[in-house]
């Protein structure tokens, strides 16, 4: 039974409400398409039959049914609902309201019907017991063999409470409503009931086109399992699909706990038979990637991995990863400041340059429940602490699973607080300036996406075409993975993926080495990726609009680099390069590929700085070494000309690294003109190749 209520009496209307708002939900109860969750115990039973809800109180101890509803509780809204007691002397039974949007605080909130009669209103809550709003001094409810409407109508400021259409009581506006709208009975006996009505004026914003018929393709049983596959994370190329499996025989320690598996694409498009990442990322917790890096040799993982005793513990935080010639280090733990959470649910993304982390977690300040926040990465390699990402993305509800597109800039994450199809939808916004905190109104990404279930976890390739997601809809078991093309609207900016091999350029093996790109304009740095140690390969994701430099970095060897002008690029493409890394000695010679002039003149355009300072840290870090530069043209015009004009540029170079701090007596220089061509000079693109200049270690 309801504990203790106070007696504070509101005064009676009689009137027919008359709300307009378009209809949010309607639940007729003729199947359970809704999912709401059914159940038979020796304390209670939960069905749907006849076109009816049947809620039956077997202990005598309250019984609870709900389900997730997108009400905006800032707006205004009406709820009508008809229950028909059919069993029971003692029989309290309504309307029940759910706020747990804050874990430190859930509400709770019915609109009763007493044994005798009377309405209540009231409310509890973890803070106190219970708080009584209304309760009737005597009985205004009579037995209805066609049931009673019980309706909760929020207008402006005040809330109204109607009974068989009659407007009963007005209240001020309680505190919050909450999404989780259901039935209250207490003590033994039952109810059923017809239906469920909820209006709100809203505005569902779809993605352009998202009506389009694409139809998901179940990734089949070398992937799925009979049990839950789910948080599934593709890499950038598309060819390795990461996932958490729960209760697989072969997981590690307890199995009802998810293991990370993962399975590659092969040339057909079908899928290798799935493997357990296995230890160390594996442990006896749950485990799942969180981020496959763009270069797919560093994964961001749950959890803080601490040794104690000799063994591998696994708290939680969140780690990075990276693959060695053995198999995948123990992830090392991200530091974020002022780090904590009330929620016990969280989620994150890592952007592709490794710079920007959300976080869905509850903290001081939040518009509802998880909201999404945002960390940067600091010199110190820590990170700041996370600052909500404002009312454009967060809402009253629960904002989660966010993923970063390898744009950089489109958004996708899941929210129950807009409305949608089901519970969760999954929605996409993009972003429009670099203080991660104005986006674009989200979209949601449409019927062939989401469902009238809870829909999460979405994860794309830099392809942007294909989706990754999660259903039960002809599972084969539990939640399984399945792809599906997605409508152009919805995704993100192109971006081209260079891939190649790191080699040493002495013996032309595979190396292990970091690969750093940056902007030709400025200079700025736009990321770093790891090259496979095994076999040299590395993956960088590079979008559109700009012309980057990048080349492949490691201790005591010389570095050759490359560019690549992407600004007119308007499609997804791939590129192959592969990078090479020349040993520190005597006699070497690199090209300083990124060193651009004045056409026909020695003056050095700034998109060269970038390039002469990296050899100014070489020369730094090695202060014995001493160089000689080397200017080279191709064969047009005059060779007496293009003799005087490669002098120039190359002492255009030097004159940089002695006003930069290098002793004079460490650089020498020559100018060859065009006597000295490493291709022929029949194109323009080989013509290239011989406009170059080069340095050599000498001592």
């Amino acid at each position: 039974m309801l504990s203790r209520f106070l007696s504070t009496l509101i005064g009676i209307f009689i009137i027919t409400s008359a709300f307009t708002q378009p209809e949010l939900v309607r639940e007729n109860f003729n199947d359970n398409a809704n999912m709401w969750a059914l159940e038979n115990s020796d304390a209670k039973e939960i069905g749907i039959a006849n076109g009816n809800l049947l809620i039956k109180n077997k202990s005598g101890e309250s019984v609870f049914v709900s389900h997730d509803y997108p009400v905006d509780p800032e707006k205004d809204f009406y709820i009508e609902t008809s229950i028909k007691k059919t069993t029971g002397e003692n029989v309290t039974y309504g309307l029940y309201f759910a706020d747990t949007r804050k874990t430190k605080n859930n509400r709770w909130y019915y609109y009763l019907v007493s044994p005798d009669g009377r309405l209540i209103f009231c409310e509890n809550s973890t803070e106190k017991t219970d708080y009584l709003y209304y309760e009737d001094t005597s009985p205004v409810a009579t037995p209805s063999s066609a049931g009673n409407t019980l309706a909760v109508e929020k207008k402006g400021a005040v809330t109204n409470f109607y009974f068989n259409n009659q407007k009963m009581f007005t209240l001020p506006n309680v505190r919050f409503w909450g999404s989780f709208i259901g039935y209250a009975l207490y003590d033994k006996g039952s109810i059923t009931v017809d239906y469920l009505q909820v209006k709100q004026n809203f505005k569902l914003n779809l993605v352009a086109n998202s009506g389009a018929s694409y139809t998901k393709e179940n990734l089949g049983p070398a992937v799925n399992t009979k049990d839950n596959d789910i948080m599934p994370i593709i890499s950038a190329d598309g060819k390795t699909l990461y996932y958490a499996v729960e209760n697989d025989p072969a997981n590690i320690g307890v199995i009802s706990n998810s293991d990370v598996w993962y399975t590659t694409r092969k040339a057909d498009g079908t899928w290798t038979a799935r493997k357990n990442i296995g230890i160390p990322l594996n442990t006896k917790e749950a485990d799942f990637v969180v981020n496959a890096m763009p270069d797919n040799n560093s994964l961001l993982i749950n959890g803080d991995y601490i040794h104690e005793s000799g063994k591998l513990n696994k708290y939680e935080g969140l780690s990075m990863t990276h693959r060695t010639r053995t198999g995948w280090s123990v992830p090392e733990k991200l530091k974020i400041d002022n780090d904590y959470n009330y929620s016990a649910e969280v989620s994150f993304a890592l952007s592709p340059d490794k710079r920007v982390l959300i976080s869905s977690i509850e903290r001081d300040v939040t518009y509802g429940s998880t909201d999404l926040y945002v960390s940067f990465l600091q010199p110190d390699g820590s990170w700041s602490a996370p600052e909500n990402m404002g009312s454009v993305l967060n809402t009253y509800g629960k904002d989660i699973t966010p993923m970063i597109a390898s744009d950089g800039r489109t958004l996708y994450y899941s929210t129950n607080g807009k409305p949608g199809y089901g519970s969760n939808d999954i929605y996409v916004t993009r972003r429009l300036d670099d203080s991660w905190k104005n986006w674009s109104e989200p979209l949601n990404m449409g019927p062939s996406i989401n469902t009238i279930n809870w829909d999460a976890y979405y994860s794309v390739p830099a392809s942007g075409d294909i989706a990754y997601i999660v259903s039960n809809d002809k599972s084969l078991g539990g939640a399984d993975i399945y792809s599906m093309r997605i409508v152009k609207e919805a995704q993100p900016d192109p971006v081209v993926i260079v891939q190649g091999k790191v080699f040493n350029k002495a013996t032309n093996q595979p190396i292990g080495a970091t690969i750093v790109y940056h902007d030709l304009s400025n200079g700025k740095d736009m990321g770093k990726a790891q090259s496979n140690p095994q076999d040299g390969s590395y993956k960088i994701v590079l979008p559109y609009s700009k012309a980057y430099g990048f080349l492949a970095e490691k201790e005591q060897f010389l570095s050759e680099s490359n560019n690549l002008d992407l600004s007119e690029v308007k499609a997804y493409q791939e590129v192959q390069q592969d990078l090479y890394l020349t040993p520190l000695e005597i006699g070497k010679t690199i090209t300083l590929n990124n060193v651009f002039f004045v056409r026909s003149k020695p003056d050095l355009l700034p998109e060269s700085y970038p390039e002469i300072e990296r050899l100014i840290k070489v020369l730094n870090d090695n202060p014995t070494i001493r160089i000689e530069l080397s200017g080279h043209t191709d064969n047009v015009g005059s060779a007496a000309l293009n003799k005087e004009l490669s002098e120039k540029r190359v002492a255009s170079i030097k004159n940089y690294l002695v006003h930069n701090g290098i002793a004079e007596s460490r650089i020498s220089g020559k100018g060859y003109g065009g006597s000295k061509p490493i291709a022929s000079n029949n194109t323009e693109e080989t013509k290239k190749l011989n406009r170059r200049v080069e340095f050599t270690i000498v001592k």
